[in-house]
This record gives structure tokens, sequence and C-alpha cells, in this order.
């Protein structure tokens, strides 16, 4: 009886084998996961939010070699032509600043001049085409180095009210302005960053642009954002 029941137990045991044998064989192979898709996008786009240090070098603001910290709001949209190569193009822009400049006058009859306030309010937006270079495949997270041409258009709206003096015996008058100039810069620059991936077409996007002029450093930004491939 004995017997014939370790007979039976090992049939079982085998039939078994073969059934669980069977299933895995018909069951498709399972792919690892990822959160970037099997197939390259041919797209990106993302908006973010920095702060832009700009020299006033290139705005004119000092006659001093100084910084000023700006807000920069970025537009990003690019063209994947490989996995790893990518044209694209920026458009951003700066919160309006106020500063006052200093206006010598020639004051008749008077040796020394007559000085006058002017209220400036700025403003620069930039247009950047750049290629980049973006490293790892299917990673949650993408270095990436980008290297191009910023192009700032700096608006200033220079605005004086008119006003009278009196200096020893001579009076006089300042005359009043309300001016409007566009000033273009071009600067080439470095930019480096992050794609890190939060599912299989958001990302989160992290970069720091270095640009140059004729004597140096002239801007340098830091933003972070959102955006989409497609």
């Amino acid at each position: 009886m004995i017997q014939h029941l370790h007979r039976a137990f090992v049939v079982c045991l085998a039939i078994a084998a073969s059934v669980s044998l069977a299933n895995a064989q018909s069951r498709p192979l399972q792919t690892s996961r990822s959160l970037v898709p099997a197939a390259f996008p041919r797209w990106d786009a993302s908006g973010s939010l920095g702060m832009l240090s700009i020299s006033t070098g290139d705005t004119g603001g000092s006659p001093w070699r100084t910084w000023e910290q700006k807000l920069e709001y970025r537009a990003d949209v690019g063209r994947y032509w490989t996995t790893h190569l990518r044209t694209e193009l920026s458009v951003g822009s700066s919160n309006r600043w106020d500063e006052y400049e200093v206006t010598p006058f020639p004051a008749a009859g008077v040796a020394a001049p007559v000085y006058a306030y002017t209220d400036v309010e700025r403003r620069l937006t930039t247009v950047a085409p750049a290629v980049t270079w973006q490293f790892r495949e299917n990673s949650f997270m993408h270095p990436y180095v980008s290297g191009g041409v910023t192009l700032g258009i700096l608006h200033e709206h220079r605005v004086r009210t008119p006003d009278a003096y009196r200096f020893g015996g001579q009076s006089g008058a300042i005359p009043p302005l309300d001016e409007r100039t566009t000033t273009l810069l071009a600067r080439p620059f470095l930019a480096g960053g992050f794609k890190s991936y939060v599912s299989r077409s958001t990302f989160v996007r992290t970069e720091t642009r270095v640009a140059a002029g004729p004597t140096g450093v002239r801007q340098l930004s830091m933003v972070a954002g959102i955006g989409f491939d497609f």
C-alpha cells in the first residue's frame, strides 16, 4: 500500500513539474521596465524659472563692474536627430528693474555743470539657438551639455521730468526726457544640466548657462523647470 502511495506521489510531482514547465514556456518574456520609452521622441518642450546674474558691463547700469541678480522665465523647444543629438531654441525674459542715472548739464555762466536724475527701466529678452549632446540611453537621468549663442535684446526706457535750477545768480531749466532704446547683445555660451524623468514622457530639467563677452563672463543663469517629450 505504501509502495503504491509512493508511486502516486512521484507521478503527481512529475505532472506538476510538466505543467509548470509548459506554463513557463508559453508565458511571454517580461522586459525590464523603464521610465523612458523604447523609441526615442522627436521633440521636447519645457518651461523653466530661475535666477539670472548679469554684468553691468552688458546693461550699462553702473560705471563700476558689478553683478545684478534678476528673475528669468524661459521656454525651450528641442528637436531630436538621434538619441543623443538635439538642436533647440530657448526664449527667455527677465523681470523689469529700475535704476537711476545722473546726467550732467552745462549751466550758463557757471563753471560746474548741473546734475539731474534720470529714471531708467530695463528688461532683457533672450533668444538662444543651441546644439545639445545628451548622454545615456533608456535611463532615469540624462546629463547633457549645450553650446550656442545668446542673442540678448535689452529694452531701456528713460524718463526725466523737467526741473528748474538756481546756482549763484544764474537760473535755468532741466529739459524733460522720454526715450526708448533697444540694444542687441550677442554672447556665446556653454551650458550643462540634467533631464530627470518622473514618467515616460515627463521630466524635470535643471540647467546652468554661462555666457561670455569680450572681457570674460557676462551672464550666468541657473534655472529649473518641467517638460514633456512628444
